[in-house]
């Protein structure tokens, strides 16, 4: 009996499933950015690729000859230098591999990860290494890329994994950071806490507001609603933020002596609004904050954080990535980094 081969999807079959022409379907696959194509057509587009596996004729060439030895990384900001510290980890332990790295920006935008998929699948990198900016949003595109044979690592904040544990992952142990802030304040004196918290999406660090809260309240602090302060991910978010914080306090004096900042970028942006605000730290209200960004110890005062080892969660993520490549049939790991609290000076005894 004549043996028969399955035909393999064109880029006709994308445009007919996503209900748009080749050329269009041409324009988002190769990221033209002057292209004026709505974000509702580019995810048909995305969904349309993923679901009939389609790769480009240079895809296959690559896939009938060798790997590219390349790992794409999508991270959601290249603004915060805690990204990059992982992106350092990751390309450091890549380079003594013989891999290079590939950087895809995200902008917290799942069409923009969803384009992270479809180049994962036309081979312009062997494996990629992500940390989503849109919480579970695109799980079912994870799942499926990883029944197909897609390699994924993801990177997340949380202990409770962006992803399903049949993927391998690197996250922070669980509230380790948020147990050592939140005792370092405690014995140092700190009743009266207040949060400037600021994300893109709540879903993402939604649990560190929620870990430090409930140790908080297992330390028998009080908890006041109108001192926590949610804003945006940007260091202006920040700013702002902690003047709108200052100008509803009360004229009787009532204020936290303490603010507990979502992470050190902002972090930068709350000592200035309080130094602009006459406020001094930590003399008169401490800050605290989370990720040991290379800026952390050139703050004034110096800033007390939460070393997560970042260098280190990209290096465990580059390496776990790479050995999945010659071990496919290994049990998935989720490898837990440790964290540290680095005492610096803008924190002391509450006043």
């Amino acid at each position: 009996m004549e043996k028969t081969h399955a035909k393999r999807p064109t880029i006709r079959d994308v445009a007919l499933l996503a209900g748009v022409s080749r050329t269009t379907v041409s324009l988002v696959l190769n990221n033209v950015s002057s292209a004026n194509i709505s974000p509702e057509t580019r995810t048909r587009i995305h969904n349309a690729v993923i679901q009939l596996n389609y790769h480009p004729l240079e895809a296959a060439r690559n896939l009938r000859t060798q790997a590219s030895q390349t790992l794409g990384v999508a991270i959601p900001d290249a603004n915060n230098p805690h990204y990059m510290q992982i992106i350092n980890g990751i390309d450091s332990y890549a380079q003594s591999q013989g891999y290079s790295t590939s950087i895809f920006i995200t902008n917290f935008s799942e069409e923009r990860e969803r384009l992270c998929f479809t180049w994962l699948q036309q081979k312009r990198s062997d494996a990629l290494i992500l940390l989503s900016g849109t919480g579970r949003a695109l799980l079912n595109d994870v799942r499926s890329l990883h029944e197909r044979g897609h390699l994924i690592t993801t990177l997340s904040f949380r202990r409770d994994t962006m992803f399903d544990a049949d993927i391998d992952s690197v996250v922070p142990q669980a509230n380790t950071g948020e147990q050592l802030v939140m005792q370092h304040l405690a014995e140092s004196g700190h009743r009266r806490i207040g949060y400037i918290y600021g994300v893109a999406s709540h879903e993402l660090l939604h649990d560190r507001l929620d870990a430090c809260l409930h140790i908080q309240q297992q330390l028998g602090l009080p908890i006041k609603e109108e001192w926590i302060y949610r804003c945006g991910p940007t260091i202006d978010d920040g700013y702002n933020a902690t003047n709108a914080l200052l100008q509803a306090l009360p004229a009787d004096g009532d204020r936290p002596t303490a603010l507990v900042v979502v992470n050190d970028l902002l972090a930068i942006s709350v000592l200035a609004a309080l130094n602009h605000n006459g406020i001094h730290v930590p003399e008169e209200m401490s800050v605290i904050s989370f990720d040991n960004i290379p800026q952390a110890p050139y703050t004034i005062p110096a800033l007390t954080t939460v070393d997560y080892n970042t260098h280190l969660i990209g290096e465990k993520a580059a390496q776990l990535t790479i050995e999945r490549l010659t071990q496919r049939d290994r049990p998935p790991i989720l490898a837990e980094i440790p964290a540290q609290l680095i005492i610096r000076h803008s924190t002391a005894p509450s006043p």
